[in-house]
């Protein structure tokens, strides 16, 4: 009779498992009800999917919520439960008990390395994100457990009575706000909005109305009552798009500050006080609406501290004003340049003399140029995380800027906020499981992205590091072919080559087995056009200017009717490409400037080629812009004043002109 029960029990134990629905969760617990819209939608990016009945589920969780800083997965089976101490801990807990399911039982246990962690997405520099995009990257974020994510306002959120606010910029509504916003909460993650009350105003004060808010450059006008009530506008407005009660105020790089109409209004005044009194009009502002205000400490180390140089302070100096801000402001110390954990463990600690919280930035340095700067990024991000362990600096956060027009795709952040959360549970990453999770999380391949990293990495063969943010991709890209400006500053010649390589990686990541993604195939797509271009467009100044010298009549006959209309072939279609992405990422507005820029770079070449074509028939007789030698761009005193920069505003590389016309 008992073998009969056995069987019966045996029986009915497999039945079960055949009719268990596959790739499918059951949840419970005491947070259940809160996490479970979250849960749906982030169990979908997996391709499973939540269900109501515990005997069908394949697996069953339990939801812990513990008091202590902790993350703890455990499997037995089929059940597993999490215990985590914040919601955003929560699904970095499913993420990893999915990573590992097939794992008959395990136990992870983490601690939480900071109080926040996350990224800010640039919504200013000619870019505002999709709110699909926003929505995308947070669901990206609860993978890794990070909490919060900022979003960079100079001038794109709407406000009531301002209409030339942001006007044709792509600006934000509320609603989209409100909306991004309530998705974040689903996931543990605190939307954060990051404006600029000083200066970083250029977009908008170049707008006639807002003539009498402008001090100079783009620093507003300060102690004025129609700045003050703009700005009271804007911070009201936040209050009413997000839910949470952080503002990040900006106020960095003022060089210039009262210097201009603020000196002509109230005469002279040191920066140092001009900026205390506004900040001291900002906080109690701030404490009005019931906001907790951080700002980038640059300007403030310096007046603190009295020095000109930023990167120049001795470790024994102290500050000359601590206390002077209300201990109400966290002091942001943003640093994207630096190498060496010594470096930012001694800037971490001169921000503490200050007695202020600090937080850290970090950069992914998708700003430098049309190409991520994916080894720089890394180093310098590692160095300064791990200063950030050491010292508990509680906040951090990962930059995602886009300077000078947005040229990088958005989705080559990836790796670098793979860093970043996994930091959040380690002070030292391995770099096998950071590519591990990198795959798992986001379907994609890391030695696929970190091709990228070749257009500008000098060490890139050797396995090095770009140092100091080299970047001839974009220098090459938009120089002219035949009054090339930097042709003195590498050589292009051995650029030419890599990119001939790349062009062959590129178009093996794109076809090797396991298909890509759609949004992988377009970026890798784009990038292999962009080394297509490069190829042909790297040296072109000096064949150019090689024939002509030796009257090789023929040679140039041959670069005006094949080299460079295959370069202007190229560049149209990557313009094509480009906007492909842009409209997948960003809303359109602010793609006019990638349009004229790209179409800029087809249009020289087709000019160079009719200007020789002439000179071969001769319809001129000579090409001054081709006889006037090459001078270095930099000098080498310049290039050791200045090893951290590349050339990366369009504007400069494009011509000794001026685009301005002035």
């Amino acid at each position: 009779m008992s073998a009969q029960i056995g069987l019966k029990v045996r029986r009915q134990a497999a039945e079960r498992l055949i009719f268990m629905t596959p790739n499918t969760f059951f949840l419970t617990g005491s947070e259940k009800e809160f996490l479970t819209r979250g849960l749906k939608i982030f169990l979908q990016a997996h391709k499973f999917t939540l269900i109501e009945t515990a005997q069908d589920a394949e697996f069953q969780i339990e939801c812990r919520k513990v008091g202590e800083k902790l993350l703890k997965i455990e499997k037995k089976n089929n059940k597993g439960v999490i215990s985590y101490s914040q919601d955003a801990y929560f699904f970095r807990g499913i993420s990893l008990f999915i990573q590992h399911r097939e794992k008959s039982h395990f136990i992870l246990e983490e601690t939480p390395n900071f109080a926040s962690n996350g990224i800010m997405l640039d919504c200013s520099r000619n870019c505002v994100p999709k709110i699909e995009t926003i929505k995308k990257t947070l669901v990206r974020l609860a993978e890794f457990g990070m909490n919060r994510m900022y979003l960079y306002i100079e001038d794109t959120l709407e406000i009531e009575g301002y209409p030339y606010w942001g006007y044709l910029r792509g600006r934000f509504k509320k609603g989209e706000i409100k909306e991004c916003d309530k998705y974040a909460r689903c996931f543990g993650i605190t939307l954060v909005p990051c404006v600029q009350t000083l200066a970083h105003l250029r977009n908008a004060l170049k707008q006639p109305m807002f003539d009498e808010y402008k001090d100079i450059d783009d620093i507003l006008l300060l102690e004025s009552e129609k700045t003050r009530k703009l700005l009271r506008a804007l911070l009201k407005t936040i209050t009413e798009c997000f839910s949470g009660n952080i503002i990040h105020l900006g106020m960095d790089e003022a060089a210039n500050l009262g210097r201009g109409k603020y000196l002509d209004t109230y005469g002279y005044r040191d920066p140092a006080e001009i900026m205390k009194r506004h900040l001291e009009w900002l906080t109690e502002t701030c404490r009005q609406l019931g906001l907790h205000p951080m700002i980038w400490s640059d300007m403030y180390l310096k007046f603190n501290f009295k020095v000109d140089d930023y990167y120049g302070l001795s470790e024994n100096k102290l500050p000359q004003n601590k206390g002077s801000l209300s201990d109400r402001i966290t002091l942001c110390y943003w640093d994207y340049y630096n190498e060496g954990v010594g470096f930012y463990d001694k800037y971490i600690r001169l921000h503490q003399k200050l007695g202020n919280p600090v937080a850290f930035a970090g950069g992914a340095w998708t700003w430098n140029g049309i190409a991520p700067g994916m080894s720089k990024a890394l180093t310098a991000s590692r160095d300064a995380l791990a200063a950030c362990c050491k010292n508990r600096v509680d906040d951090v956060f990962c930059t995602i800027w886009m300077d000078n027009g947005a040229e990088t795709p958005l989705l080559t952040m990836l790796p670098i906020l793979s860093l970043y959360g996994e930091f959040g549970f380690s002070t030292d990453p391995d770099m096998n499981k950071l590519k591990e999770r990198f795959a798992f999380c986001f379907g994609k391949k890391w030695e696929d992205y970190f091709l990228l990293d070749a257009f500008d990495n000098p060490e890139y063969e050797n396995g090095g590091h770009n140092r100091y943010c080299e970047n001839p991709s974009k220098t090459i890209l938009y120089e002219d072919n035949l009054m090339g400006m930097f042709i003195k500053m590498f050589d292009e010649n051995k650029m030419k080559s890599r990119y001939e390589h790349l062009v062959k990686k590129l178009e093996s990541a794109l076809n090797k087995p396991g298909k890509m993604d759609e949004e992988d195939y377009h970026l890798f797509s784009y990038y292999k056009i962009l080394a297509m271009v490069l190829c042909r467009k790297a040296g072109i100044t000096e064949r150019i200017r090689e024939a002509y010298f030796s009257k090789n009549n023929e040679r140039l006959r041959l670069i005006a009717e094949t080299e460079l209309p295959e370069i202007a072939y190229w560049a149209e279609q990557l313009r094509n490409q480009r906007q492909v992405i842009w409209m997948k990422e960003y809303k359109p507005f602010g793609f006019e400037v990638l349009d004229i820029r790209l179409a800029g770079v087809s249009a020289r070449a087709k000019s160079a080629a009719s200007r020789i074509a002439d000179l071969v028939t001769g319809k001129i007789d000579h090409m001054p812009e081709a006889e006037e030698e090459i001078l270095p761009y930099k000098t080498e005193k310049m290039l050791d004043r200045e090893l951290l920069h590349g050339y990366y505003i369009w504007d400069k590389l494009i011509s000794a002109g001026s685009i301005e016309g002035v």
